[in-house]
Formats: structure tokens, sequence, C-alpha cells
């Protein structure tokens, strides 16, 4: 039966390890694949633990800073609608191709290879210095303890951490993460039972509460300051589309991808939202504090606890971002390492990263993106490697809110090419179907471009800074580079968009096991509030 025919089954017979990666017919046959070892509970706490870490307990300080409560407020609650939007247009695509390639392999069959390959080559190259970042940030948050530990010996350590966990089958990297994730959650509700604390009356505060509220102006910087503010929340929530990334290894995705979505973003809403209302009430923009270095020092959650006068706590958030470092920094080599193998097997880098021995490893990959990521954490030993550097890494800055564009033009294609083709994609038992459509794409659309613009213009018109080439590069130099990889790709492949009577709905295509249409047909028959229960899984 031809593949074309197989697509319209509502289900079939499927091994528990299938393709995790895009499949080439040329090498169907082969046996080493990337292994479908990730459960819900992992991709749910994979997903939330890219967020609860440095961008949430310390760089939070610095939107404090410039946008005050009001400007914090609007940047991180029209981030989180963007992130919704995200999560939920990549569930219903991802459910029906969970390939390791996610976004990029859908933009290049739906939109045009060019796409793919420029959001491809800037995501891979921007989670690559991710891993890098987070190393040399190291010996910062140790000097909260000592400063007798040398820098590169930070960093050697911190890397040979990272690169061991890769080394050990996936399962492994699952539960580190999975148990990494939970330690984080558990620091956010301690301090969440803290701050209502601290406002309820405990400890003995040396400066008042409420001032960002009562005697403050409510936009100190005007639009400036929300501007600033909306980098540094998508720095803290951005990430999200590591949930499509995962589902090519993810047992059943038709199960656990709207599952993980749903689950996070309510995660994401009772973190985020309420750390930020805490964080505007007890410390107030003005604090000279929020503009110190990457230590936990400045940290708001700290500022409130030593203001409070609250021991113990302060050293144990350190602790935990520091955890929490070496956790992004496996995720970042992981999300990188299976972008490099997806674009190998899409033909768009050299055809040995696709390679992956039989513990579901893609060895080259991973030995390639940590060979680079060893070379960018070393040259931050010196001034001028240092500033190199901080335009590589710049790239991060904007390459999120490019794949959250990317997501968007490629869900509104791929609906075309469904219906254009006939295809019974999303009348099938059990198709998952985002309702709305077209608005959830075209909403995120228009967030992006928008936040895309603020970031430009605040690169342009800094805070208390003079406009410089260098300025503006350090937070937009993601967006020449994808224009330049997607115009570069275009024109030496000669590549054209691709036609929705003509895209590929076959390839990559995972329909139902009987094992998953029975786990949909049993949750089917429970009562509502057991429904409910089920989406409580740690």
């Amino acid at each position: 039966m031809a593949d074309t025919e197989k697509s319209q089954l509502p289900f079939e017979d499927t091994a528990d390890k299938a393709a995790g990666e895009i499949i080439d017919p040329a090498s169907q046959g082969q046996t080493n694949q990337l292994h479908r070892t990730f459960k819900a509970r992992h991709i749910q706490m994979i997903c939330l633990g890219a967020n609860l870490s440095s961008g949430l307990f310390v760089s939070t300080g610095k939107a404090l800073k410039y946008g005050s409560a009001s400007g914090m407020l609007i940047a991180y609650s029209v981030v989180s609608i963007a992130v919704y939007l995200l999560m939920s247009l990549l569930t219903e695509i991802t459910c029906l191709w969970p390939t390791t390639g996610s976004f990029i392999d859908h933009a290049a069959r739906f939109v045009d290879p060019a796409l793919g390959f420029a959001i491809g080559f800037c995501e891979w190259f921007a989670y690559m210095t991710i891993v890098a970042s987070e190393a040399a940030i190291v010996r910062e948050l140790l000097t909260w303890w000592t400063t007798s530990i040398p820098t590169a010996a930070c960093m050697t350590v911190f890397l040979f951490l990272v690169f061991t966990i890769h080394a050990l089958p996936n399962r492994f990297f699952a539960e580190f993460e999975f148990v990494t994730a939970c330690a984080k959650v558990t620091m956010m509700l301690i301090l969440i039972f803290a701050c209502i604390a601290m406002l309820a009356g405990t400890g003995r505060p040396t400066t008042t509460y409420y001032t960002n509220y009562t005697s403050a102006p409510a936009f100190p910087n005007g639009l400036k300051g929300v501007s600033e503010a909306i980098p540094l929340a998508v720095w803290a929530m951005g990430a999200q589309e590591i949930m499509g990334i995962s589902a090519g290894e993810a047992q059943m995705p038709r199960w656990d991808m709207p599952r993980a979505c749903k689950n996070l973003f309510a995660r994401l809403i009772i973190f985020y939202e309420l750390s930020i209302v805490f964080i505007t009430l007890l410390v107030p923009y003005t604090n000279p504090s929020l503009l110190g270095t990457s230590s936990v020092a400045a940290s708001p959650f700290t500022i409130a606890l030593r203001n409070a006068q609250i021991p113990v706590l302060p050293s144990l958030l350190n602790a935990v971002i520091l955890l929490g470092i070496l956790s992004n920094a496996t995720e970042a080599m992981y999300v990188a390492s299976r972008i490099l193998t997806a674009m190998s097997s899409m033909k768009m880098m050299p055809a040995p990263f696709r390679k992956i021995d039989s513990r579901g490893r893609p060895y080259l990959a991973l030995l390639a993106t940590a060979l680079c990521s060893t070379i960018c954490t070393y040259i931050n030993c010196t001034s001028t490697g240092a500033q190199i550097f901080t335009w590589f890494s710049s790239i991060s800055s904007t390459v999120f809110f490019l794949a959250w564009l990317t997501v968007a033009l490629t869900n509104i294609q791929m609906r075309k090419a469904v219906a254009a083709q006939n295809d019974p994609a999303f009348t099938l038992p059990y198709a998952f179907r985002l309702r709305g459509y077209p608005f959830p794409a075209l909403c995120l659309l228009v967030i992006c471009l928008v936040c895309l613009a603020l970031m430009a213009y605040i690169s342009l018109e800094p805070i208390e800074a003079k406009t410089t080439a260098e300025g503006f590069f350090e937070v937009f130099l993601g967006v020449p580079v994808f224009v330049l990889a997607f115009v570069g790709y275009k024109v030496w492949f000669r590549t054209s968009l691709v036609s929705p009577k003509e895209a590929d709905l076959a390839t990559g295509r995972r329909l139902l096991g009987r094992g998953e249409v029975k786990v949909l047909e049993d949750y089917g028959r429970l009562v509502w509030w057991r429904r409910a229960l089920s989406y409580v899984r740690f």
C-alpha cells in the first residue's frame, strides 16, 4: 500500500521506537534511529525547565528597572499570549508530523526550503551559543560564595558535566531534565510563598512595599521601558519550540503534545504572572541593586529577601540557579544537535550528521555542537573574544521571534495544503484541530512583528545611552543573519515557494497506533473530574 493511501487510514500498527527523524526514502531500512522514549511528563518538564532559569530569577531585575511595574506586566502578558499561541500551533502540526526537525522541516515542506534552512541555521547557532553563555556565567554565580575558583576551571567542569549527560542514553537526559525541572518548580513555589509571607508582614523590611503602584510613575521610560522589557520577557519565556523538537522522541505525540501544551501554559501563568506581580509589589524599580551583574545579587527575589532580612533563601536560590543553568545548557545541546540531525536528513547539512547510534544519540551532531560550544565558551576568557561572543550570542535575542513567525506562517500554509489536497487529516477519529483558524496564526504573526519592531526601536534609541552600531547589532544581529541565510540559500539552490497542491503530506506523517487509540478511547470514557485530574502529572 502506498504511503499516501496509508495516510488516509485512522490508525495503524506502529513500533514503540518509530523514526524520530524526517524519513529519507533511501534510509528507511536503517535500524539506528532516534528512539521515542520521551513521555508526557518528560516533555512537560523539559519545556517548563527551559523557562525557570536565570531569565526569571535574575533578568527580571533589569526589566523592572527600565519598565517599572506597568512595563513589566504589559511585556510579560503579551509574551505569555504569544507563547500560548505558539504552543497551540506547534501542537496541531506536530500531532500529524512529529519529526525531530519540527518547525524547520514543516517550513521547508509547506512554505519554502530556504525558510527552513534560514531558521534552522539560526536556531542551531543560537542554541549552540546558549551552551557557551551558560558556561560563561558559572563563575559569576559562584562569587556569591567564593572568588577563588578560576574562570577557565569553572567553564571546564561545567562543559564536562553537560557533555557527560549527553554521552549517556537519551532516557538519562530526559530524567535529568525532569529532576532539575522539579527542583526549579519547588524553588519557585518556595519563593511565591515567601513573597506572600513578606507582603503579610514577615521579616523586618527596611523599605516600603507597593511604591511601584502608589508613588512611582506608571511608565518612567515611556515606550522605551516596555520595549526594553519585551526581549527580557522573551529570553525568560522563550525556547518553547523545544516542545516541537522533542515530539520527535515522544512515545505518543497525539496524546502527549496537547496535554503538555495545556499543562505548560497553566504553569507558566502561575509562575510568571504571579512572580511579576510579587516582584513589582516588593521591589521599587529605583532600587540600585537591579543594575547589578549576572549574579543572584541582582535578582529581585534576592533583593526582596534581603530587604525583609530573611536569611538562607538567597543562597538556596543561587544553588538552584546553578543547577538551572546546567539544565538549560543540556537542553540547548539537545536542541542544537537534533536540529543539525534534522537538517542533515533534509540534505541541508552534511550527511554524516544524520548518523545515530544504537542508543538513539546523533553522536556526530552532538560532537560538532560540543566542539563549537567549547570554542565559543573559551573565547570569553579574553576581552576581544568576549566582545566577539557577545555579538554571536545576540542572535538568540531575536531568533525566538523569528522561529515563532515561521511557525505561524507554516501553520497557515499547512492548512492550505490540507484543504487543497482534500486530505482527511482533521476529520479522522481523534484528530487534533485548533479552533479559530486562521486567527491564532495571524495573531501570533502580528505580535511577533510588533515586538520585533519594538526591539529594533530600543536598539536604535537605547535608554540612557547613545545610538551605536555595536549597540544595534548586539540586540538585532539575528535578523540580518536570518535574511542573509534565507536569500543565500534561495539564490544558490533556486528554491521556490511550495504550492499547497504539491506540498508533501506523507513523509514523516505519524498515524495513530492501536495503543494510542486505546488510550484516547479510555480517556473519552472518563467523567469530567477524572479527565481534569489526569492533567496533574509530574
